[in-house]
């Protein structure tokens, strides 16, 4: 009995989810057959949260899976079972986060996989689409642990490369658009994999396009639909498939401190571009991307 807890039915997060499923599959649990999915989600709604953890531990799972860094958060108060093990999806910072004591072991309770993006990879991806930059902008959410911490990791990263870095914070949805313009004049904005932005990226399309400034994203959705010009984004069916094969163990007799965190790898990395906004900005493939088979 395996429930899920997801924050909200974002493309990304449906995506972990069913990587989730898969890995548990390939490990001998199919659904129907050795396992029983119970799935709910809030719909970005923090309030739900507690009806939701509530809810699934009442049906007596024998692993609870929380899906992103709020949901997560939640669940070491709102859980009462404290035996009950804990696998996190989505989570970017689990150590920062107070979730696990390293990378290397788990807690008592809680082991899963992290999407902690390289921002090494998305400046040099930057610099491959873009030419030669020399700042960036990032909104983040001031009340995502993680969010706040990547603020510090991309700041770090621009250090690394000599860039200027801007960041802005977000309070609500309803902000989004305002924030980002106060970012204007860099060279390029990135989005994070946050669960409050994610939604949220048309409202920042919208003010970069006034802007005339691109836009990298953290995952593919946006791109595909040509919201945003380009992604550097992590498998999120990975993500989840690591989650799944730690639920794996766990059924299989392993406690949470047992296991290791899973880190996305630079080769778990991927880009895409947006052939339309591409030519909307008078562009064409520059040579470092010839043959990425990206657009």
């Amino acid at each position: 009995r395996v429930a899920i807890a997801n924050f909200g039915p974002h493309p990304t997060l449906e995506e972990a989810v069913q990587g989730l499923k898969d890995a548990l599959a390939d490990a001998g649990f199919a659904e129907g057959e050795g396992v029983v999915y119970e799935y709910s989600h809030g719909n970005f709604d923090p309030s739900l949260t507690p009806q939701i953890l509530n809810r699934l531990e009442a049906w007596g799972p024998d692993v609870l899976v929380t899906v992103t860094t709020p949901m997560t958060q939640a669940s070491r108060e709102i859980i009462q079972d404290k035996d009950l093990p804990i696998v996190f999806a989505v989570v970017t910072l689990p150590v920062e986060a107070g979730l696990v004591p390293s990378w290397e072991r788990g807690s008592e309770r809680y082991v899963g996989s992290s999407n902690l993006q390289s921002m090494d990879a998305v400046i040099g991806f930057a610099r491959d689409l873009l030419g030669e930059v020399t700042s960036f902008g990032m909104l983040y959410n001031t009340g995502d642990i993680n969010d706040v911490n990547l603020v510090r990791y991309a700041e770090e990263a621009a250090g690394r490369h000599g860039l200027a870095f801007r960041s802005e914070g977000v309070e609500s949805a309803a902000d989004i658009q305002t924030r980002a313009t106060a970012l204007a004049g860099v060279d390029f904005i990135y989005v994070p994999a946050s669960s409050l932005l994610q939604p949220g990226l048309p409202a920042v399309a919208v003010a970069a396009d006034r802007m005339n400034i691109p836009v990298i994203n953290a995952s593919h959705p946006g791109v595909r639909d040509h919201t945003v010009l380009a992604s550097m984004a992590i498998s999120w069916d990975r993500v989840g498939y690591n989650a799944g094969r730690l639920v794996a163990e766990i059924l299989g007799g392993k406690r949470p401190s047992e296991l290791a965190n899973h880190r996305p790898a630079i080769e778990e990395h991927s880009a895409l571009v947006s052939g339309r906004r591409l030519a909307q900005r008078g562009m064409t493939l520059p040579a470092a991307l010839a043959g990425c088979d990206c657009v």
